[in-house]
C-alpha cells in the first residue's frame, strides 16, 4: 500500500488523531492498490490500524470502508 509506504500503517496514521477527551472523533483514510475489495493486504492494514488504536485506550465505535473505485477504498473510522 503507497500510501504507508517506509512506516508501519498506524504509526503514519497516529499523528492525525486526536487526543482522548471523551469527545468522539473521526478520521479518515484511502486504501490503494489491491486487486480485490478485502483482500489480505487490505485486511491486514485495517487490523493494524484498529489495533494499535485500541493498545493507545482509543475505543473504536465504528468503522466504514467505502469503495471509490476498483482500486482504492475509503476507510472511517469513529473513536472516542
Amino acid at each position: 500500500m503507497p500510501i504507508f509506504s517506509n512506516a508501519s500503517h498506524y504509526e503514519k496514521l497516529k499523528t492525525g488523531l486526536a487526543q482522548r477527551d471523551g469527545h468522539k472523533h473521526v478520521i479518515a483514510f484511502k486504501l490503494s492498490g489491491f486487486n480485490f475489495f478485502f483482500d489480505k493486504d487490505t485486511n491486514q492494514v485495517i487490523e493494524e490500524v484498529m489495533s494499535g488504536m485500541q493498545y493507545d485506550g482509543y475505543e473504536i465505535l465504528d468503522i466504514n470502508v467505502a469503495s471509490l473505485n476498483y482500486y482504492k477504498c475509503l476507510m472511517t473510522i469513529t473513536y472516542q
